[in-house]
């Protein structure tokens, strides 16, 4: 849990003062969350989420997609995760990886997938293994010339500033 609320700090990039209230209300967040206080949880994560907290964000995605405090909304869960994972985050782009590749809450695409999945096990930590396993079994279904030219698009990938 601390480690999320490094990551968010760094993320959002402000001034020491507000730092601290938003490693706060991250906490707080966190904290709901864990304790299943989904309305609690979206009240302290929306604000963070809407200045770009890749966390916030990945919550807001999960709590979307599973419909905890609101009906379940895989679209919207999609929008957050995106976010979140063009910011570099990579729990958020195993988790976009795994819509994309089940076409949840957006269409089916195996090669954007595969590529989000690559994206997120070269990161490394927590989410590394099982990224590359998802990425490796959307690959069998490539050809050789296909998974080039999505490495290529890998490749040239830039997180958002």
């Amino acid at each position: 849990m601390m480690r999320m609320v490094l990551i968010a700090l760094g993320l959002l990039a402000l001034t020491p003062a507000r730092a601290a209230d938003a490693s706060s209300a991250l906490q707080a967040g966190l904290t709901a969350y864990a304790a299943a206080d989904y309305g609690a949880a979206r009240r302290a994560l929306r604000p963070l989420a809407d200045r770009g907290s890749a966390v916030a964000e990945t919550l807001m995605g999960v709590m979307s997609a599973k419909g905890q405090g609101r009906r379940a909304d895989p679209a919207t869960a999609v929008g957050w995760w995106l976010r979140a994972a063009n910011r570099g985050y990579a729990p958020a782009q195993l988790a976009l990886a795994k819509a994309m590749a089940a076409g949840r809450g957006v269409s089916r695409d195996a090669g954007k997938a595969w590529v989000w999945a690559r994206l997120a096990a070269g990161a490394g930590g927590d989410t590394a293994a099982e990224a590359a396993a998802l990425a490796d079994a959307l690959g069998r279904g490539f050809s050789g010339a296909e998974l080039a030219r999505l490495e290529e698009e890998r490749a040239a990938w830039r997180p958002w500033m």
